[in-house]
């Protein structure tokens, strides 16, 4: 089990290590899964610290997980705005140095107990279908597939993704 101390990120320097955190992990993971046109184009339009404190004013939490003062890995809980019993797990990753470690397994336990705050009864999640890596994590947390969905996110590119979901514990 990693070390690492999890924490709130809520300050525009919390915004700018999340950037710069997923700028390194989605160009390390994602070349192969998408394109890296595909890669530039969605970490400026969701994960700029400007769209991520849009996201936070919107009400997304986000927490950010370190090691000896090194951002490692980030997760961010969202309401579904149509449904209050659903909350979404926006985002997970952990840095290539962390996984193996349990802290997925971590970011995703304190993300259930923040959807649980939140009055949510289920967390959902969107994952590339070709992600098997992600996909099968995040079987083992107790997700699964709940449909296929191919979204649209301008300047002609997709997200190819499986919907996963699952109960909070009780």
């Amino acid at each position: 089990m990693t070390d690492a101390v999890l924490a709130a990120a809520t300050t525009a320097a919390d915004h700018a290590r999340l950037a710069a955190l997923a700028r390194e992990i989605w160009h390390e993971h994602y070349p192969g899964l998408i394109s890296r046109a595909q890669i530039d184009y969605m970490l400026e339009r969701g994960y700029s610290p400007q769209a991520l404190a849009a996201e936070q004013r919107a009400g997304t939490r986000f927490v950010l997980a370190r090691r000896a003062g090194r951002a490692i890995g980030f997760a961010a809980v969202s309401p579904d705005p149509a449904d209050a019993a659903t909350a979404w797990l926006d985002k997970l990753y952990v840095h290539a140095e962390a996984r193996g470690e349990g802290l997925g397994r971590r970011l995703v336990a304190d993300s259930l107990a923040d959807a649980a705050r939140r009055g949510a009864t289920r967390l959902r999640l969107r994952v590339n279908r070709h992600n098997v890596d992600a996909v099968h994590a995040y079987r083992r947390l107790g997700f699964a597939v709940e449909a296929e969905d191919v979204k649209d996110i301008g300047a002609g590119f997709v997200m190819d993704d499986y919907l996963m979901g699952r109960a909070l514990p009780a």
